[in-house]
């Protein structure tokens, strides 16, 4: 049986330095016999991408995207992996994010699902409820008798119409069940894409309601269901995920995520 060809990348930048080495010995560990390792760097200098050329065994782009927003430097490096990935003849893509750190067996364990667009599961902190919440990052669509009893209790705003316009992240049950789930938003910076996805798509971003943009990962999960393509989420696998090191202090002093300065 002849094994699928993967590649597995991430974009990144230099306010990833405190993670990267982990991340890089992560991925160099995977337990799969036949996958690539392809980095694209959109730093606004090339210190960082100096140093990453010096790492064996992985492939270093420099992407010199002349973007200002940093959500636009990011799906601009996606999109070079997605043409790396067409032009080097790859099967699947596990687009990764380089603060998660994916368990050794996550392709085989991703590939076994037999899905176009799956992922693994990770957590993050989301601010709910007045203060910060570990969540997982992954979100189901809500049944229209959810919906109705939710608009009920508390109603929503206007640029809310129904059910297809509100998700919610995987229950603790959902979380904990080492299940496959078919979902809204797959944990996106670890997801196993296969090439008819990928030499179909590109990452953008969709342009909402009241001026408010979607992120890069709705976008194209958004366009590879638009042509018949359902993402899923594989429980079972788990990814640490080092996100406190990316905060950085705005003008306050407040800590903020970098893609909001």
């Amino acid at each position: 049986m002849i094994q699928p060809k993967i590649l597995v990348a991430t974009p990144t930048f230099d306010g990833m330095k405190y993670c990267i080495n982990e991340f890089l010995d992560r991925i160099r560990s995977l337990t799969y016999p036949l996958y690539d390792i392809l980095i694209v760097d959109n730093s606004r200098d090339d210190s960082f991408f100096i140093e990453l050329k010096k790492e064996k065994g992985i492939t270093v782009v420099k992407d010199n995207c002349t973007e200002e927003r940093n959500v636009m430097r990011l799906i601009s490096s996606r999109n070079k992996i997605l043409e790396y990935a067409i032009e080097n003849n790859y099967d699947y893509i596990l687009m990764m994010d380089s603060d998660v750190i994916p368990p050794k067996n996550v392709i085989e364990e991703l590939l076994s699902c037999k899905k176009d667009i799956v992922s693994g599961l990770y957590y993050n902190y989301f601010i709910c409820d007045g203060g910060p919440k570990l969540m997982s990052v992954c979100w189901r669509s809500i049944t229209p008798d959810e919906f109705e009893e939710m608009n009920r209790l508390s109603p929503f705003p206007p640029i809310i119409k129904s059910h297809l316009d509100v998700r919610r992240a995987l229950f603790k049950e959902e979380a904990e069940s080492n299940e496959l789930f078919q979902v809204f938003l797959p944990s996106s910076g670890c997801m196993l894409v296969s090439r008819p996805v990928f030499e179909k798509v590109k990452y953008g971003l969709l342009q909402l309601e009241s001026n408010m943009m979607s992120s890069d990962d709705i976008y194209f999960i958004q366009k590879a269901r638009e042509i018949g393509f359902e993402p899923y989420c594989y429980t079972k696998v788990k990814c640490d995920h080092l996100v406190f090191g990316k905060y950085v202090k705005d003008s306050s002093g407040s800590l903020k995520h970098p893609f909001r300065l």
